[in-house]
């Protein structure tokens, strides 16, 4: 089961020549679409393209998810990998959130080359960014909105931003987190807040899941650094908590978990036109993509 790095940093470029927002980057947007189908098609997945309303348009527009299922016919409860492909208006959205499609996309071929029997959905989902006037995240809950109960997943792993560190910028979060998540602070410090780790945020009841991609993630041949950022059940969701697809399946109530190298608590080029395929770190997406795939092969999530 070997990633393939050179393959992520081909599809990161592919899909980051240019912003890709259904608004204001309509033909780019179509055609990154349509290049997450085809490959996929070519991966050898059954794939829907599902259309929804985005609210709050003036003119009317709707987004398009890519859906794409490993082992369709199968009556097990399915396991979701999720990340969204569109973009902030004027960004080409390397890190955000072409690092997270093209994990998505390597975690799928590895899995069909190894002729895995899980039945994984993956969902490339569209209008997660704020579409003005109206909030973000509206692919994942047209998703959710039309689950039946026998496709309802039993763990999503949303990507979100995976592919920016740094040698020369500290990791930093909220002064809050420090007082309010104990565990995310100890691992930070004792990574003495070195921007090379993955962020994986969860509720109590997705905590199975995160500690089940931390552990795959300290595996010797993986070693990615981890940030286990995992909220209490008593604890309201603040927006810092919810500003990606992950939020739609926790408010449906499907354990779900976010890994993310924290945006803009350490990418200084987040949704801005300097978001491009020169500034990822590959390496780390590989290993995300690794940790991902260990967890699935095991059957740990």
């Amino acid at each position: 089961m070997t990633v393939s790095e050179s393959r992520i940093k081909s599809d990161v470029a592919t899909l980051s020549l240019t912003p890709r927002n259904s608004g204001e980057n309509e033909q780019p947007h179509a055609t990154a679409a349509n290049w997450i189908a085809n490959q996929f098609a070519n991966i050898g997945l059954a794939v829907e393209r599902t259309a929804f309303d985005i609210p709050m348009q003036s003119p009317e527009r709707s987004g398009l998810n890519i859906i794409a299922t490993l082992n369709p016919d199968s009556t097990d409860q399915p396991i979701l990998n999720g990340a969204h492909y569109d973009t902030v208006p004027g960004s080409p959205g390397a890190d955000d959130n072409a690092s997270g499609v093209a994990a998505m996309l390597e975690c799928a071929r590895i899995l069909v080359e190894v002729g895995s029997s899980r039945k994984v959905v993956f969902a490339a989902f569209d209008a997660e960014e704020l579409q003005s006037p109206a909030e973000g995240l509206h692919g994942s809950t047209a998703y959710v909105a039309v689950l039946r109960d026998a496709d309802r997943p039993s763990a999503a792993v949303i990507l979100e931003t995976i592919g920016f560190s740094s040698t020369k910028i500290k990791q930093s979060l909220p002064v809050s987190f420090r007082f309010l998540f104990r565990r995310v602070y100890k691992a930070l410090r004792r990574q003495n807040f070195e921007a090379n780790s993955l962020l994986i945020l969860s509720k109590h009841s997705s905590r199975r899941i995160s500690r089940s991609l931390e552990q795959a993630a300290s595996n010797p041949e993986i070693e990615l650094p981890i940030l286990p950022l995992e909220v209490p059940w008593w604890m309201p969701v603040v927006r810092n908590l919810r500003r990606s697809d992950h939020a739609t399946f926790w408010q449906a109530g499907i354990p779900a978990v976010m890994i993310s190298d924290t945006a803009n608590f350490r990418n200084p080029n987040y949704h801005k036109p300097t978001d491009t395929a020169e500034t990822i770190d590959s390496a780390m997406i590989a290993k995300a993509t690794s940790m991902i795939l260990e967890a699935i092969t095991l059957g740990t999530i």
